[in-house]
């Protein structure tokens, strides 16, 4: 599959608060990964504000490959937020607090939950951020963009610090995300608000796949992809967008497709596969490997990969893969097709 769509340019000023609607699911995010491969540990601080709503979700994550499926887990849901102030410096209610450094390329960003879990981290791009193609899924009606970073500092978990050096991913989205009915009252006009066509994909039930691995500050790599059961019964797990990052140089992903493996006892995604083109085209090929797992009921979910890809390249990242039930494994039964 080839993706479509332009990249608008992103700026300083999508360090803060962007501009929106009165859509009542109006919202504005910040994820922020980390890992500890010596520990198969990885990571999460995000943040989701509704503006409309005056709300803030989220706060952190921890797992590793214990049966646990977290070490931390607090996500937090409709925390009041009727002054957001200034992103660029901001003090989220679920504990993450968020400082800007240098303009889309470094950020320190701390959580605080003495006792459970705290972190002090310092994220620096190690090239400008990806812009999501316009039109491109999954984000085809939102904006959206990711960023490989090289993060360092400390957590405090179970009450022992441990120090973070590695290599991983930000992203941000801003734009409507229906997650429940709107109130009659916050219901808006139909067409007051200007959206691009949709892709085909979007007519049907949703699915999203998302798998990245950086090995250092000039290699990396990030793919979306839409694993899809046609009603027909045929399978597909196509790119949608992405980034490879090869020799310190960036280039956006065009096209490719990625395959996947469930763990039979588990059924959990152990094994990924993917192939894949870039805008100056070049070629990367990548294989992943479960290390440890968020959550314990698969195949849907978040885990820590090692990945090696093309030019000898190995690394650490996630998978993260959401579908439907049974989608996943009608699509991992075989090759994409």
């Amino acid at each position: 599959m080839t993706t479509k769509g332009t990249q608008p340019e992103l700026g300083p000023e999508d360090d803060d608060w962007h501009e929106h609607s009165e859509h009542w699911w109006e919202t504005e995010t910040n994820w922020w990964s980390f890992n500890i491969p010596e520990r198969k540990l990885g990571g999460w601080l995000y943040t989701q504000v509704l503006p409309v709503q005056q709300t803030c979700n989220g706060g952190a994550w921890v797992w590793d490959d214990s049966e646990a499926g977290a070490l931390y887990e607090v996500r937090h849901e409709g925390l009041p937020f009727p002054d957001r102030g200034d992103l660029r410096r901001c003090t989220f209610p679920n504990g993450v607090h968020l400082e800007m450094i240098e303009p889309l390329m470094q950020y320190r960003t701390t959580y605080s939950d003495p006792g459970g879990f705290e972190a002090d981290l310092l994220h620096q791009g190690t090239v400008p951020p990806h812009s999501h193609p316009v039109g491109a899924w999954p984000f085809w009606a939102t904006r959206h963009f990711d960023q490989p970073m090289h993060v360092t500092g400390t957590i405090v978990l179970q009450g022992k610090e441990i120090p973070v050096d590695c290599y991983s991913v930000r992203d941000r989205s801003w734009g409507p995300r229906p997650t429940g009915p709107t109130p009659p009252e916050r219901r808006l006009p139909r067409g007051t608000l200007p959206r691009p066509d949709p892709p085909e994909r979007a007519r049907y039930p949703h699915s999203v796949g998302y798998v990245f691995g950086t090995q250092d500050a000039n290699e990396a790599f990030l793919a979306f992809t839409d694993p899809w059961l046609r009603e027909d019964g045929t399978t597909s797990d196509d790119l949608d967008a992405g980034y490879l990052v090869r020799g310190g140089r960036y280039a956006p992903l065009v096209a490719g497709s990625r395959s996947t493996e469930l763990d039979p006892a588990t059924g959990f995604i152990c094994r990924v596969h993917l192939e894949a083109r870039d805008k100056m085209g070049r070629e990367v090929t990548a294989d992943g490997g479960l290390v440890s797992r968020h959550g314990t009921v698969g195949p849907s979910g978040t885990g820590l990969f090692r990945w090696t890809w093309t030019g000898g390249c190995t690394g650490w990242g996630e998978d993260q893969t959401y579908a439907p039930p049974g989608w996943l494994e009608a699509v991992s039964a075989g090759p994409a097709r």
